[in-house]
Parts: structure tokens; sequence; C-alpha cells
């Protein structure tokens, strides 16, 4: 494990870790994975080079993380929007409002004064390895050495696999989120969202 670097293309992952959600925020997935490598290499918000950590095996990059404290969420967050929104192209403007309308209390909220995940992807080609397990498990470290009561993370609801992960590795669910319609899903990008909790 350690911090990721710009050579590393970790925002290829970090797409992967919540490609639905990016392709309803960008319009398409090609519009998302430009988003994302343009703004990658800039500090402060949650798809940024420096908030990411990533995993190798075999001289490769096998999976990414990002976390920080999960009080300073809301403003990477308003970061990213300032970043990326000039960036989506004016005729999708009005789904873009859609998505963030559907998305506005979408998210559960992180336990106070924990560590929060906002992302992680492990490449195609390393999972069933391990690979989560030590991206979560280097997490709960850096929330130890931080002082955080545990770490919050959050996943979409049909994302089964993720949640077997979290659940296996000791994270309970503490709040359930679920789009208020299908149109409100569509804007989103899936039904709603799972909360999980997991003190150190």
């Amino acid at each position: 494990m350690r911090p990721a670097a710009l050579d590393d293309r970790a925002e290829e992952l970090l797409y992967l870790s919540a490609q639905r959600y990016y392709d309803a925020y960008a319009g398409s997935e090609a519009t998302a994975r430009r988003m994302l490598r343009r703004v990658h290499a800039r500090p402060g918000h949650p798809a940024s080079v420096a908030l990411a950590r990533v995993a190798e095996t075999e001289g490769r990059v096998a999976g990414v993380i990002v976390g920080f404290p999960a009080g300073e969420g809301e403003d990477l967050a308003r970061r990213f929007l300032r970043l990326t929104a000039w960036r989506i192209p004016p005729w999708r403007w009005r789904r873009l409002v859609r998505h963030l309308n559907a998305a506005s209390g979408m998210s559960p909220a992180p336990a106070a004064g924990s560590w929060y995940v906002d992302a992680l992807a492990v490449a195609a080609g390393a999972r069933r390895r391990g690979v989560g397990r030590a991206l979560l498990a280097d997490a709960e470290a850096i929330a130890r050495a931080k002082g955080a009561t545990g770490v919050s993370l959050d996943t979409g609801l049909e994302n089964a696999a993720a949640r077997r992960l979290y659940e296996s590795s000791g994270y309970e669910q503490r709040d359930i989120r679920r789009a208020r319609d299908a149109r409100a899903a569509r804007a989103i990008g899936g039904s709603g969202f799972i909360g999980y909790f997991k003190g150190v």
C-alpha cells in the first residue's frame, strides 16, 4: 500500500468504483472518464490523486481507495462540483440538475468523527485475491492513527459484491437510503445507497 501517483492512472479505477453514478452525473461514460482524467491531478476533491492510495501486486496497481475525515466531505464534494460541472456539455445541464436534486440527501451520513472511504475499487484481474480487504485494512489503520472513531463507507444497493466484502470484513449496516421513485433512480444512477460503519 502506498500513496497514489499520477502515473498510476488511478482515475480509471476510481471511475469503476462508482461507474453508474459518474455516468449519471456526467451524462455518458466518455464524458465521465474524460472529466476524471482532467481533474485527477487537482487537489481538494474526492477524485484527487492526493487523497488516493493504491495496492500493488506484481508491480501493477491492483486497487485504489480514497479516504478522508468525514467532516471534510461536504467541502470536498463542493470543490468537485466546481471543478467538473462546467466541463459537462450545456445540453446535458438539465440532466445534471436532475441528478443533483435526486442525489441531495440520498447519501448516507457518515458517523461523526469517522474516517470516510469515498471510493474503493479493485482491478478486474486482481479480484478475489484479498486486495479489497487489504485496502479496507489500510483505511482502518489510518483511522486509528488519526484518532477517528472508525471507518464509514457506503455503496449502491445493487452492488452485491461490495456489500459482501464490507459485511464479511466486520462492517455493520447503519443507514439505507432509497430513491423516492423510478425517475429519481434513473437520475442518480441507482435505486439508492447503504451506509456501513466499523469501529476501530
